[in-house]
């Protein structure tokens, strides 16, 4: 669990790549009350409920996945560059990065 942090407010952020055969590893997110979920996975019925309880959620395998976490940081008022890049030709350099 990560803190992104707007104008001193802090949210918390959860990360869980946890592919098709865990879905049941989003549930993790309600009881921590996550202000924003990112997973690689998501089921509709997952979506809907963090929906219903205000969590954010990003599911990287959905079409363009990757680009609603910039649509959550823009909602929370939290500083963010578009990326316009190829994702494809681009993740190994990224990951280099990070890690």
């Amino acid at each position: 669990m990560k803190m992104m942090e707007s104008n001193g407010k802090q949210y918390l952020c959860e990360v869980k790549l946890m592919g098709k055969g865990n879905p049941e590893s989003a549930d993790a997110i309600f009881a921590r009350k996550s202000d924003v979920f990112i997973a690689d996975t998501l089921l509709q019925q997952n979506k809907n409920q963090a929906e219903e309880l205000k969590v954010n959620w990003v599911a990287l395998r959905d079409e363009n996945g990757y680009k609603k976490f910039g649509e959550i940081l823009q909602k929370l008022n939290i500083p963010y560059m578009n990326y316009n890049g190829n994702l494809n030709n681009d993740l190994p350099s990224i990951l280099e990065k990070l890690f």
